[in-house]
């Protein structure tokens, strides 16, 4: 007898395997990117690049990645498809965080280093992603420069500059050099939905500055609690959420009256914040309580402390708001967090030693 599998199955089955994606994470101290099938939560291949991978961008198709190889001055290209490192670009000293244009035509790297020979500035490296070659650099004040975003129709990109306490913002056309002062060691940056404003948590300082990308001024400085980390803004741009390192807290700024309106215990070092796409949760990882905090961004109450491996870093949400991903920096796992139900689903392990950046490829 012929069996027959309905029609309904069969779509189900494509449709299930076009959303799966595959994750590639640099572990810091096995020089090696792991690529792990989010269907089966398995690691599928190691990917050898350069001494100590901290950070990874992809190009917006998905299918290039830049891996920023600290200790050996060079950026790891990877093609995700055949999951294969496919170039080496020299750089400078110690590249740290990278991102690609909205195009995809160019990559930027900052450097924690400053320029040899030159203790007064550091490089900025800007690549061509089709030749990998590298096509400029742009020279800003001070060394250890903490993250970058560009605007969102790629005009300009914004750096953390905390040596300097400032902000330098440089036209991605022209090159030319802006710098915006904010008060004590910038250390991360996010924009709002609209690109109209760019948030600034001042680690030094214990505020967050807010620039208006229009006219590149600082607008306001909102005290928030200590050693103010990570932020993130809400996908309706209402509210910021503002992770402080030192407090154990999280800070919400309500961006209309620029203030903030409720603090939220979190855990010991919090870092990274992570908001859903649906704009419902909030989830903070705290690097030294080894948990993840789930956030209802409604009443700004947690909700879930949840246990997770050892100094855990970077997190990711997957596109579908359904599971968020944590590198454990201080082992060798990512766990896995069912977002609905708020709670761990699996531990992927073998993925190397310190993982410590994640990025999804196709």
């Amino acid at each position: 007898m012929k069996k027959y599998i309905p029609l309904l199955l069969i779509s189900f089955a494509f449709a299930s395997s076009a959303l799966a994606q595959s994750l590639f994470c640099p572990a810091r101290y096995s020089n090696e990117v792991a690529v792990i099938d989010t269907s089966t939560n398995q690691v599928v291949t190691q990917i050898p690049v350069g001494d100590t991978p901290i950070r990874i961008a992809t190009t917006p198709d998905l299918l290039k990645a830049f891996v920023a190889d600290e200790l050996s001055g060079t950026i790891s290209v990877l093609d995700t498809v055949a999951r294969t490192n496919i170039a080496t670009i020299r750089v400078y000293r110690k590249p740290g965080e990278l991102e690609v244009t909205p195009d995809g035509g160019r990559l930027w790297v900052v450097h924690q280093a400053h320029l040899d020979g030159d203790p007064l500035h550091s490089p900025v490296a800007v690549i061509d992603t089709a030749t990998n070659q590298l096509i400029n650099t742009v020279l800003i004040p001070g060394q250890g420069d903490k993250d970058i975003l560009f605007t969102l129709d790629g005009r300009f990109a914004y750096i953390a500059n905390p040596s300097a306490g400032e902000v330098d913002v440089i036209d991605t056309t022209t090159y030319q050099l802006t710098s915006i002062p904010t008060p004590g060691f910038a250390r991360r940056l996010c924009i709002s939905p609209a690109g109209d404003r760019v948030y600034v948590s001042n680690n030094g300082d214990n505020s967050v500055s807010v620039i208006d990308t229009a006219t590149q001024q600082v607008i306001a400085t909102i005290p928030v609690g200590r050693r103010p980390l990570g932020n993130a803004v809400t996908p309706n741009g209402e509210e910021v959420y503002v992770t402080n390192a030192q407090d154990g807290t999280v800070s919400v700024i309500d961006t209309t009256a620029l203030t903030v309106i409720a603090t939220i215990p979190t855990g010991i070092r919090c870092q990274r914040v992570v908001i859903t796409r649906d704009g419902t949760k909030a989830f903070v990882q705290n690097g030294f309580s080894d948990t993840v905090s789930a956030i209802d961004t409604a009443t700004h109450t947690v909700i879930a402390t949840i246990p997770v491996g050892h100094r855990p870093w970077t997190i990711l949400a997957s596109p579908d708001d359904m599971k968020l991903y944590v590198c454990n920096g201080g082992d060798t796992t990512v766990t896995v967090i069912d977002i609905p139900s708020l709670t761990v689903s699996d531990t992927i392990a073998d993925v190397g030693s310190s993982p410590f950046d994640l990025k999804f490829g196709p």
